[in-house]
């Protein structure tokens, strides 16, 4: 017995492989683009493309709070928002 595996992408090529993008940046015209590299065509840092995990059990969120409210990183401690 011989198994032989095919992938679905191979099945059908013109199939786009969303789970391997995992970085993206912000090119000249203010546009979101994909990669899967880690520098983008301008030449700087891309980003994950995919938030960060949100656990309700946070250990670390009154210390994060602590120190946003010490540097006066906090929301309410800059100024309003003009819309």
């Amino acid at each position: 017995y011989i198994h032989t595996h095919t992938s679905s992408a191979l099945k059908n090529p013109n199939r786009t492989l969303v789970s391997k993008i995992s970085e993206c940046y912000i090119n000249e015209k203010g546009e979101k683009v994909y990669t899967t590299k880690k520098e983008s065509r301008l030449g700087t840092a891309t980003e994950s493309a995919h938030p960060a995990r949100f656990s309700p059990d946070d250990k670390y969120s009154k210390e994060r709070v602590l120190l946003k409210k010490r540097f006066g990183l906090l929301p309410t401690q800059g100024a309003p928002v003009k819309y």
